[in-house]
């Protein structure tokens, strides 16, 4: 969009103070909004920072009150948020003026903290783990509209007893141990990430985002002239990679080759697991197809000595027959594995415009090197974003928007 154009405005900041009461505000009363959304948190957070001179509600809030807050940008795009007042902070009088800065999040996250589950999930034969999350803990126990709950069917059953979790936290668990419908459990493509955005919930595998279309492409350095605003190209002034491949802490977490050895009290059986990101590197799904196989990746072929051994104790008796499968302590342990895969290399970017985009949506991002714009194969490509940080100050008319992208495989041809 064009430098200096208006893209925020506040439709609706409405605190329902009582039964049936509300006290609204103004966009003149909005100082501050701050927007969160994050691929490794169960919930959106917003902070407002607001003044009254007039009605003195602020310094009757509590906590716990409900809070409706909209707002749209210049291409008439509206996001609607209900919240919970979950921290109060900075409040300050000064004669008839209040101020204060109200700490929200998502009513399900609240519900959530006060909940613990003491039963047992996929009786008999088992459940697949899909429906567990879907049906038994986001519907029936949050009362989570399905419309709002997005997810990557799995092809494996579970059954398990939650020791007195909240239903979050058997989410995570769960995680770890899902693999998709149209996964391979020979890839090991176990590892799903659970996540609100603007949209609703998310529970989705990893492999999920290679098949995704970019919704936009970001264009670093785009000279004026260059793009129509009515596509889906958006021109930013800089990129950041804040991260890359760590090979130290690969090594050490074993991301390139390790040994995962069990031992099963249930027969006394022992197993080794050995893993070689050589050939599961090759085979798991990844966000640019084109990619190409970083050269040390060739230093840790199949038979190379393994940089972390891991032990575990499994008891397949506490399983449900038919929900534990041979490769099960395998999966479990090279889900963390495919995360720290998709999570490779991190880039922020930073721009204003539309605020449509949303974790776990896919975009392509470009970027060029040396004088003659040569693009950079290493850095452009298809990236996920992984956190959303939206924010609007009084003292400018526009919301700023700063986007973490992630991606898994680096380069393209």
């Amino acid at each position: 969009m064009t430098k200096g154009t208006n893209n925020f405005k506040l439709e609706t900041c409405a605190i329902q103070v009582s039964e049936g009461e509300s006290a609204s505000f103004s966009n003149n009363q909005l100082l501050s909004l701050k927007y969160t959304e994050d691929i490794k948190r169960a919930s959106i957070h917003v902070e407002l920072r607001l003044t009254d001179s007039q009605t003195g509600v602020l310094s009757t809030l509590q906590g716990m009150e409900r809070v409706t807050l909209s707002y749209s940008d210049h291409k008439g795009t509206t996001l609607v948020h209900e919240l919970v007042i979950y921290d109060i902070q900075d409040r300050t009088s000064s004669g008839s003026k209040s101020k204060a800065t109200l700490m929200c999040c998502s009513p399900e996250f609240i519900d959530n903290a006060a909940i613990k589950l003491s039963k047992r999930y996929g009786p008999g034969e088992g459940k697949q783990i899909h429906e567990i999350v879907k049906d038994d803990l986001l519907v029936k126990i949050l009362g989570i509209a399905e419309d709002r709950i997005n997810f990557t069917p799995t092809k494996n059953k579970f059954s398990f007893i939650s020791p007195y979790w909240s239903p979050f936290t058997a989410i995570a668990w769960l995680c770890a141990r899902a693999i998709p419908s149209g996964g391979s459990g020979k890839n090991a493509s176990a590892g799903y990430c659970f996540f609100e955005n603007y949209r609703g919930y998310n529970f989705l595998s990893y492999d999920s985002f290679a098949s995704e279309d970019e919704l936009v492409t970001f264009v670093v350095d785009l000279e004026e002239g260059e793009f129509d605003e009515v596509t889906t190209t958006i021109p930013i002034d800089r990129m950041k990679v804040t991260s890359s491949a760590d090979i130290l802490k690969g090594l050490n977490i074993g991301s390139y080759s390790s040994t995962v050895m069990t031992l099963d009290m249930k027969d006394l059986k022992y197993t080794e697991y050995p893993f070689n990101i050589n050939e599961y590197y090759k085979n798991v799904p990844k966000l640019n197809t084109d990619a190409t196989l970083p050269a040390y990746y060739e230093g840790f072929k199949k038979g190379s000595a393994a940089t972390r051994i891991m032990s575990k104790i499994v008891d397949t008796a506490l399983f449900t027959a038919g929900t534990y499968s041979k490769d099960f302590t395998k999966q479990v342990s090279q889900s963390a594995l495919r995360e720290k895969l998709f999570y490779n290399k991190m880039v922020e970017i930073d721009y204003i415009g539309e605020i449509n985009l949303a974790v776990g949506d896919v975009v392509r991002l470009e970027t060029f090197k040396g004088r003659d714009k040569e693009l950079d194969t290493q850095n452009s490509g298809k990236y996920v974003i992984g956190r959303v940080e939206r924010e609007f100050t009084s003292s400018r008319d526009s919301m700023s928007t700063k986007l973490t992208l992630f991606t898994d495989s680096p380069g393209v041809e």
